[in-house]
């Protein structure tokens, strides 16, 4: 399989950016798999890449990826515009790559939300498989933080958000929240896997039994560590959505108290870092200190020898709550250090269930001092927490069962939709005149059918009772829910403890009737008007079926449900439900305006003949249970 990923911020461990990208690269890799890493060059990333750059980018090798650096600079220390400006050359630059490159498969990272616009133009004008990692929920966090508050470009960011998840055929969500965000634009939740940023377990460590911390060994720092000092440390990104002036509420509060022996440490940079220095300096917190970004394996023996507690710290913004998965999170707890956490979600859940350390309220600097002087001041409770976050990370964040389910998720979705790339631009033609010609097709038969529609309207009010139509979720194109039309066939009888009595006691001589001509069918043509169904493809079926289906059988939801299709004309429900998958996914394999045509003419004949109406010795088709074999 070839992937092209995008990934803006792409970093080797000798880099002080995430390396998730290149460890997950790094796994396709050794499993056989080629990858190009697409990125741009920033203040804090080590791509591997060395020598000259030719025509504005920088190509090689790196540990068997091809990596292509964009001569793009970017700083988190640049301007709101001018860090868009770099966004958006790196996604035209992207764009015109993803159109020419010959790849089986093309994955984009966020953030920023513009990583997602080449796979959007691939899937769409190639037909090549995309997959879609949403890190952070834009517009949502830019909204709520306020950095964004132009409406039309919130509007702007919107319509890319909703653009970008329903053009992936798979989106991956590195926390719950980002999750159900993704579910909130429509997307099926078959189609959104949480997985979240993982632990390096080789490289961060916790300290051997007999070993000691010696914050003494920390260099770089503008006044040495005190020897016995207690330290507690945030790494990463110093920015506005970290909100770390609630670490320096709390260094003051430790100070006020005389608790000189507990030392805070920030290793990092950001646009906020130069003002959190001055005002260190301007209350004399002789209590905290403050490193540049380092390397990840510099960083990783800084935690393990020298570093008691691990701090995660953000604004109080609920937006953050349960839509963030910190890297940070997890190196600390590879290096089994018990974790204060300042505000509400799913880590401070994870830390409390788990007792990993204490989650504290956001805003209370008291409640942070004392966490922190709690875990000083017990060393049993710091020891105890320690050993359950380094067995947390082994038994539920390892990097190599997560890359494995998140190959896995590539692979099969690169392998499900391979079809769609072979002939894609006549495909292309084809699906657009379908719908079309669907959609008109439908409104015409609905404004001549009306007389129809009323008088079986009134037919079924008063043979059957209210309500006229019969609505039920189904699953459409690409598994999405919809609301099945039809109308009634069965009355609602019920037996003396109130459940319905079986489908051959409720369906009258009437609604078999109806069935039998396929009138009950009628109101669907509101369906296919919506852009939910089409006149010929595979019939929509229940939705507890989707779980049952085999991969190949899940095929069938490649195309839009029809009114009929393959199967309907080749036995319709007189089939076996093995053999009525088959056909469906054969239908999926080789549809066309011929083959649309000749389904139509055929099914008219049918319904006039009869033929295929029920199972064998079933009023209707028998439930699927996934084990069929006949």
């Amino acid at each position: 399989m070839k992937v092209l990923y995008f990934h803006q911020y792409f970093s080797t461990p000798a880099g002080s950016n995430g390396t998730r990208s290149y460890e997950l690269a790094r796994d396709l890799v050794n499993h056989g798999h080629q990858v190009t890493m697409v990125c741009l060059r920033t203040d804090r990333s080590a791509t591997g890449l060395e020598g000259d750059r030719w025509n504005g980018r920088r190509h090689g090798s790196v540990d068997g990826i091809e990596v292509i650096e964009f001569d793009l600079p970017y700083s988190n220390h640049a301007g709101m515009l001018e860090r868009a400006l770099v966004f958006l050359r790196y996604s035209w630059e992207s764009l015109l790559l993803a159109l020419g490159a010959e790849v089986d498969l093309i994955f984009a990272t966020t953030t920023p939300l513009t990583a997602g616009i080449p796979g959007i133009a691939a899937r769409w004008l190639r037909g090549i498989p995309f997959v879609l990692e949403v890190r952070d929920l834009w517009p949502e966090l830019p909204r709520a933080m306020g950095v964004v508050r132009n409406p039309f470009l919130l509007k702007v960011l919107s319509v890319l958000e909703w653009s970008s998840y329903h053009s992936a055929d798979a989106c991956i969500g590195l926390a719950p929240g980002i999750c159900e965000g993704i579910a909130d634009r429509g997307i099926p939740p078959d189609r959104i896997t949480s997985i979240p940023n993982a632990c390096d377990l080789e490289l961060f460590k916790p300290l051997k039994a007999q070993q000691s911390k010696q914050p003494e060994l920390i260099r770089g720092l503008a006044s040495p560590m005190p020897a016995g000092s207690f330290v507690a440390a945030f790494t990463g990104a110093h920015g506005l959505a970290n909100g770390l002036d609630a670490v320096l509420d709390a260094a003051s509060e430790l100070q006020r108290r005389g608790r000189h022996d507990i030392r805070l440490l920030f290793i990092g940079d950001g646009r906020c870092k130069h003002a959190l220095q001055q005002r260190v300096k301007a209350e004399s917190l002789e209590n905290c200190h403050f490193l540049p970004p380092l390397p990840k394996s510099q960083l990783a023996r800084s935690l393990g020898l020298s570093v008691h507690v691990g701090l995660m710290v953000l604004d109080d913004i609920p937006a953050f709550y349960r839509g963030t998965s910190p890297n940070k999170f997890f190196d600390y707890i590879s290096c089994g250090l018990p974790v204060v956490n300042n505000y509400p979600g799913w880590l401070a859940e994870l830390i409390r269930d788990h007792q990993l350390g204490i989650p504290v309220p956001p805003r209370d600097p008291n409640a942070f001092a004392e966490a922190l002087i709690t875990l000083k001041d017990d060393p049993d409770l710091r020891e105890a927490a320690g050993a359950n976050a380094r067995s947390l990370a082994e038994s539920h964040f390892s990097r190599l069962v997560l890359a494995g389910q998140w190959r896995n998720i590539l692979t099969t979705t690169a392998v499900r939709n391979r079809w769609r790339t072979n002939r894609y631009l006549w495909r292309f033609i084809y699906f657009t005149f379908k719908n079309i010609a669907d959609r008109l097709a439908a409104l015409l038969a609905l404004l001549l059918l009306s007389p129809l529609l009323l008088f079986v309207s009134l037919l079924v009010r008063w043979r059957l009772g209210a309500p006229v139509l019969f609505r039920q979720p189904r699953p459409g194109y690409g598994e999405s829910q919809f609301q099945l039309l039809k109308f009634r066939t069965m009355t609602n009888q019920r037996d003396t403890d109130g459940d319905l009595l079986s489908d051959a006691q409720r369906l009258t001589p009437f609604g078999r009737w109806l069935r039998a001509m396929s009138i009950d069918e009628l109101p669907g043509l509101i369906n296919i008007l919506r852009g939910e169904m089409s006149f010929i493809g595979p019939r929509p079926l229940l939705m507890q079926y989707l779980s049952l289906y085999s991969f190949e059988q899940a095929r069938r939801h490649d195309v839009k449900p029809g009114f009929s299709g393959w199967a309907q004309i080749n036995g319709r429900n007189a089939l076996s439900w093995k053999e009525k998958l088959r056909r469906d996914v054969w239908y999926v394999d080789h549809q066309s305006l011929w083959l649309d045509l000749r389904i139509f003419l055929i099914t008219i004949w049918k319904v006039i003949s009869r033929e295929g109406i029920s199972a064998p010795g079933n009023v209707t088709m028998p439930p699927f249970r996934g084990d069929e074999n006949a």
